[in-house]
């Protein structure tokens, strides 16, 4: 792959998918065997950011070139193309897997993506320089980390809007959401002995 940007496990079929931000791919390699099983490529995308639908093993990615989301179902090699905002980097679905959340580095907002119907139906401003989104499935709530604007958005994609922003470290990178609480990644070199920082934040339930 040329520029492996990002991975995604697939633990029901032991499967790791991989995006290739400069070839325009998304590879599916074999858990045990650590072979390559699948490659789909779309001739001029940039696909960055990953998300995994766990019940049918369908693969999202955000196609930071094209301003889309690239869906790869099971079982099929031809994909399928979904409009997102400008400049996506980082994707996310909604529990029930109906909906999907990207973050637009360029656009500096959220789009929420029916992805049944292939549409955005909201667009959230959150800051300057979203760079990674993800879920907290427990209040269907989505937090954004703002890389330029130093900040942590929670957004709510019921009333579309940020309902509270956090100020974190400089150059915020990416977020996990685990019991809980949300994990950003800094790359300012801030800490201790100039090292990045890791910061959690605790979410209200």
């Amino acid at each position: 792959m040329a520029h492996a940007r990002e991975i995604v496990v697939d633990e029901r079929h032991d499967t790791v998918w991989a995006s290739g931000f400069g070839d325009g791919t998304l590879v599916a390699f074999d858990c045990r065997t650590l072979k390559e099983k699948k490659r789909v490529t779309v001739e001029g995308s940039g696909p960055t950011g990953l998300a995994l639908d766990e019940k049918s093993g369908t693969v999202y990615a955000a196609d930071l070139t094209n301003d889309q989301i690239i869906q790869v179902s099971t079982g099929s090699t031809a994909p399928r193309l979904i409009p997102a905002g400008d400049g996506p980097i980082s994707v996310s679905l909604s529990k029930d897997g109906r909906t999907a959340y990207a973050a637009n580095q360029t656009g500096g907002d959220v789009s929420v993506v029916d992805l049944r119907n292939g549409l955005v139906t909201k667009s959230v401003a959150t800051g300057a320089g979203p760079l990674s989104v993800a879920t907290d499935t427990r209040t269907g709530n989505v937090l954004v980390v703002n890389r330029t604007d130093a900040t942590l958005s929670l957004v709510s994609p019921r009333r579309g809007a940020v309902v509270e922003t956090v100020a974190v470290g400089a150059n915020p990178n990416h977020i996990e959401i685990a019991g809980g609480s949300a994990y950003v990644v800094d790359k300012s070199g801030a800490g201790a002995d100039g090292k990045d920082q890791l910061h959690r934040i605790r979410l209200a339930r």
